[in-house]
């Protein structure tokens, strides 16, 4: 899916009423970890995730892979 409006994952911004926030903001919040390397590697620095940014508003470049419909 290019939209994360249905996305099971998705948690979106809301006001102090609890509606969705005006702003269509929100957060992937897809736990995804990273792989264990084979003793013979190592990472050279530390790696860590970036983005997560989602908005209602907008649609993605591509297919997310993690697409999941709310149930």
């Amino acid at each position: 899916m290019k939209n994360c409006t249905e996305c099971a994952h998705a948690n979106w911004q809301r006001t102090k009423s609890g509606s969705l926030h005006p702003s269509g903001e929100g957060r992937c919040g897809k736990k995804i970890e990273l792989p264990q390397l084979p003793k013979a590697f190592y990472w050279s620095s530390q790696p860590y995730l970036c983005g997560g940014y989602i908005n209602r508003r907008e649609e993605l470049n591509d297919h997310c892979p993690y697409w999941r419909q709310k149930q």
